[in-house]
């Protein structure tokens, strides 16, 4: 049959709707491929309620991600209805099989690329162009309204460089699913994820490496060796250490940052 892929796409948006704690994106997966069910056992009523009941199995993915598992399982939808009666049991478990582990998988790789790596580079990137325009400091700024439009443009960029790519693959993963076989693993190793995500994890912190060596530049020129200059050398070097030492211990950086933020909020309250 033919499948009107634009409107599963538009529908994966809604995957978290009704998110919930025992089945958690059931619902929101039932949502996006109930007109699909419908079409498929259209002739076959109580092959529908089946198909409901088990597409309101427990599902959790990422959010992008989840495409991949998402046309896996419409092809597999597809595949059951033709099958025999006495075959049902077998390909209703595939179904099942196909579920879990593509939406496992998803969610790992999602959670990798998107959560720990687009995210955080986005936000380099907007730092980047914030800096590039030098909105750091007025005395560059001619006008409130050359502050903004330069606040504008970064936080739009920022949004880009995550959500360009979350586009493309919600609209790529759903066809390489449905189009995809065991083999490939439904479309999932059509891509070198882990290329991808090394590719732009290297490039951030060379990033941030370069921002934060022209915010010392941009800081600490022209004051020379004073004991302010020294005294925020001391607070970077130790904001780092004490990073790496959180870090070996498995102690969460959020606690470091608040303990930061409270530390120079005393200390602008105190000066």
């Amino acid at each position: 049959m033919k499948i009107n892929f634009f409107k599963i796409f538009l529908r994966t948006f809604f995957l978290q709707m009704f998110w919930n704690y025992r089945k958690m994106q059931n619902v929101g997966r039932l949502f996006i491929v109930m007109p699909i069910l419908k079409e498929i056992y259209k002739d076959k009523p109580e092959m529908l309620k089946k198909a409901i009941a088990r597409n309101l199995d427990a599902f959790n993915s990422n959010p992008v991600m989840s495409v991949y598992s998402l046309g896996a399982m419409i092809k597999q939808e597809e595949k059951i209805a033709k099958t025999e009666p006495l075959r049902l049991p077998s390909e209703e478990r595939e179904w099942r099989i196909i579920s879990i582990s593509t939406a496992n998988t998803a969610a790992s790789l999602g959670d990798r690329l998107f959560w720990a790596t687009l995210k955080p580079f986005s936000l380099v990137v907007l730092i980047l162009i914030l800096y590039a325009v030098q909105i750091h400091t007025l005395k560059n700024i001619d006008t409130p309204h050359e502050l903004v439009l330069s606040a504008t443009i970064a936080i739009v960029a920022s949004l880009l460089v995550y959500n360009i790519p979350a586009l493309i693959i919600r609209n790529k993963g759903l066809k390489d699913s449905y189009d995809g076989t065991e083999d490939n693993f439904y479309g999932l190793i059509n891509i070198n994820w882990n290329k991808i995500i090394y590719i732009l994890k290297t490039l951030g912190q060379a990033l941030t490496c370069g921002i934060f060596i022209y915010s010392i530049y941009v800081s600490f020129v022209g004051e020379g060796l004073s004991a302010d200059v020294i005294t925020k050398v001391a607070l970077l070097v130790s904001f780092l250490v004490l990073s790496l030492w959180t870090k070996k211990l498995n102690i969460p950086n959020m606690y470091l940052y608040m303990l930061a933020t409270l530390i120079f909020c005393v200390a602008a309250i105190v000066s």
